[in-house]
């Protein structure tokens, strides 16, 4: 009886643990966002990209933050990048990489987080004309790039040692950064007739948002299978295709990449094609949606899935084992993602780009972005939650079992 005491105290304590530390991490990171950057001032060319164009929204979906000029602005925003290429690389197998073991993969992930760091801290204070002279231009991106490596540092030991890894930070950024834009939106609103009803129906729509992007995300297309080790009266075996699998990635990631264009924007000036709200659109929707479909191969790879069949006995019925089956299950990946990524493609691009189309009410096109992101983020939060909770409920359920 002591010894179960014991083990149930331990679990809740590392538990309690896990969010004092998360907490601890965003509160360093709350104090990193509000020191000013060093040798750094507000260009015009800074003021007009945060103003005229979704960098704001861009930078903190995807883990930066360019609402001011602070230790942590470029933030998580290589770790995205770098985490794309790494899942490049050992997708079509270059130079091996999907032979490199863990640790050899997270080695090469953190050095090219650092090359990227060092590009786009670069990037931006050279592109934005945020110093004066090479002295202070060097000394900024030094800054810079060592602030992006610690707050990367902080995603990584609360993935260790916390609760929600990375997109903890993402998370908290979200929900602080669009407070500010949504209450503008909010008071322009408020200046209209009927503005309580116009309130009430933009939060009915956004709950009904919530239910379905909530039902979506749990959403599979069952892939049935027999496994000829079990006899024949065995039912098939199931293996969920879900229907949502690449969009948090799609999301952060997306965030990351777009980032880059708009800082080349505010270089080339606002007469660039690179400047054209109805390019950057254009380029918004075809990249999230390839990129929906780049991450559901990641996550469900019919070259690995079909070893798998093969290697456990398993086949699809009236498939040869093999590359039939991988062949079949990448027509069926083209077909059962293509809903998710149209849907993430139009929300996306509705998010960042209904600044330019909607004017001063621009700041509802953010919520049902922020409303699907916060949904999928905390799917993966939940799940983490009850990675750590669940010892104790097997425990409580083989206990039940045992009266």
């Amino acid at each position: 009886m002591g010894n179960e005491i014991m083990r149930k105290t331990s679990q809740l304590s590392n538990l309690y643990k896990r969010i004092r530390v998360t907490l601890l991490i965003l509160f360093v990171y709350i104090l990193g966002s509000s020191i000013p950057l060093p040798y750094a001032h507000t260009s015009h060319q800074f003021t007009r990209l945060l103003h005229d164009t979704p960098m704001g929204i861009t930078s903190f979906m995807s883990g930066a933050n360019m609402q001011q000029l602070s230790l942590f602005m470029v933030g998580l925003n290589p770790m995205m990048i770098a985490m794309l290429l790494m899942q490049l690389l050992m997708m079509i197998r270059l130079f091996h990489f999907d032979t490199l073991s863990m640790s050899q993969i997270m080695y090469v992930q953190q050095g090219l987080i650092l090359v990227l760091a060092v590009i786009q801290s670069a990037a931006m204070t050279v592109g934005l004309h945020l110093t004066d002279n090479p002295w202070t231009t060097a000394s900024v991106i030094i800054i810079l790039t060592t602030g992006s490596m610690f707050v990367t540092w902080l995603g990584f030991m609360n993935m260790q040692f916390g609760i929600g890894g990375t997109v903890a930070i993402i998370l908290f950024n979200i929900i602080t950064s669009s407070i500010p834009t949504v209450l503008g939106a909010l008071r322009s609103i408020n200046k209209l007739s009927h503005p309580t009803l116009i309130l009430i129906a933009i939060v009915i729509f956004n709950i009904l948002l919530m239910i379905f992007w909530l039902a979506f995300t749990k959403a599979y297309y069952p892939l049935k299978a027999v496994n000829i080790l079990l006899d024949s009266h065995s039912k098939l075996v199931t293996t969920p295709l879900g229907l949502n699998m690449g969009a948090m990635m799609t999301y952060m990631v997306g965030m990351a990449l777009l980032m880059m264009p708009l800082i080349f924007s505010s270089i080339l000036g606002p007469h660039s094609l690179l400047a054209r709200p109805g390019f950057d659109a254009l380029i918004s929707g075809i990249m999230s949606f390839f990129l929906y479909y780049f991450f559901s191969f990641v996550q469900f790879s019919p070259y690995q899935q079909s070893r798998s069949f093969r290697n456990s006995n398993t086949y699809i019925p009236g498939l040869h084992p093999g590359k039939p089956t991988q062949k079949y299950l990448t027509r069926l990946m083209w077909i059962v993602c293509f809903p998710g990524a149209l849907l993430n493609s139009i929300q996306l691009t509705f998010g960042l780009m209904g600044q330019y189309f909607l004017g001063k009410y621009g700041g509802l096109s953010v919520i049902p972005m922020n409303v699907v992101m916060i949904v999928l983020i905390m799917n993966g939060v939940k799940d983490n939650l009850f990675t750590l909770t669940f010892p104790r409920k097997y425990e409580r359920f083989s206990q039940r079992g045992d009266k």
